[in-house]
């Protein structure tokens, strides 16, 4: 499996000079790091989805001594792998720009990670059910306006009720973010065994 996530790391190429820019020109005009870090995960993972179905990617690998569940999984934790490569060079630059890290930021970055794996939860079965190369460039646009309507809608959703008090009458910052990745992982974990059930099912043409 490790050799898979390699695979979905390595596959990009000189293209990870361009993420590097997008993310710099985001940072540049002041995003928001949960955007920022949304986005460029949004565009790595869909970019390995997209050249995996455009090469018949599927075939080698069913073809070489992987599993369809370690086939599976290397794409889930390829999604987290890369979540915290964006959360992590954002940090840095934040780190090196500012001279230390906000509060905020910390909210930003945790409320990234649980997007990415939020979105990832709904949409990779979708993926593993329906992808095909006449369509799959509609899934990969549809997953990314999901990502950046979601980043947008979880930061002003949690504004939103920090403002109204909700959060702090209810529970401290601390135990929310804690709830949520909790959530999120949990949801995962049960998109992951759907999606090796669906991957196990799907004839490959």
């Amino acid at each position: 499996m490790l050799q898979l996530i390699k695979k979905d790391i390595t596959i990009h190429k000189f293209q990870w000079i361009m993420y590097f820019a997008m993310l710099l020109f985001f940072m540049y005009w002041d995003k928001d790091a949960i955007f920022i870090v949304a986005i460029i995960s949004a565009v790595i993972i869909m970019n390995a989805f997209y050249a995996d179905e455009q090469a018949n990617g599927h075939k080698l690998w069913n073809a070489l001594p992987f599993t369809r569940s370690e086939i599976v999984g290397a794409r889930y934790l390829s999604l987290m792998v890369v979540t915290i490569i964006s959360m992590s060079t954002v940090m840095i630059i934040e780190l090196i720009m500012s001279g230390g890290w906000e509060l905020s930021l910390w909210k930003q970055v945790v409320g990234s990670f649980v997007l990415m794996i939020f979105s990832g939860a709904l949409c990779f079965p979708l993926f593993y059910r329906l992808a095909q190369k006449n369509v799959i460039f509609i899934l990969i646009i549809l997953y990314i306006l999901l990502v950046i309507g979601g980043s947008y809608s979880f930061y002003y959703s949690y504004k939103y009720m920090l403002d109204t008090l909700i959060i702090p009458q209810i529970l401290s910052n601390s135990l929310f973010f804690v709830l949520s990745v909790f959530l999120a992982l949990c949801l995962y974990l049960f998109s992951w065994m759907l999606s090796i059930k669906i991957y196990k099912s799907r004839e490959l043409v």
